[in-house]
């Protein structure tokens, strides 16, 4: 019987444990998602970068004094539309919160090019509703 009550209390307290300590969160709301991958080139958006890339990898989240949560997404740049950009690969990045949608694909990302002492040459990626992202003109 005392196994039972003990069985009984520690699954109460995972549960619990579970409850308030959980780090998994959604967006609460579909349509407050953002995004910085376009499928066209986002000609609404004042950058003074727009490349066409194709995201291969995400690496850690990070934190900035400067920017907060970070991800930081490694990219290999097939085009430049607008700017100028002499590389074959950078990093992309962006500010992250719940509703911030980040993975591997190709497409397009607007910005400005900042150099961290970390991660060396990036671009700081615009981020827009994600209905912006996949309307075509």
């Amino acid at each position: 019987m005392r196994t039972l009550k003990m069985t009984g209390l520690g699954a109460l307290y995972l549960i619990a444990g579970c409850l308030l300590f959980d780090r998994a969160e959604a967006c609460a709301v579909a349509s407050a998602q953002t995004g910085v991958l376009f499928d066209h080139i986002p000609e609404e958006v004042d950058a003074p970068v727009i490349v066409e890339v194709t995201i291969v990898g995400i690496e850690a989240d990070i934190s900035s004094q400067k920017y907060g949560r970070l991800a930081v997404m490694d990219a290999r740049v097939e085009r430049v539309v607008k700017g100028t950009l002499d590389l074959d690969a950078l990093k992309v990045v962006t500010s992250i919160s719940t509703c911030t949608r980040i993975g591997v694909g190709h497409g397009f990302v607007a910005g400005a090019i900042d150099h961290d002492a970390r991660i060396g040459l990036e671009l700081i990626a615009i981020q827009r509703p994600y209905q912006t992202l996949t309307q075509r003109r």
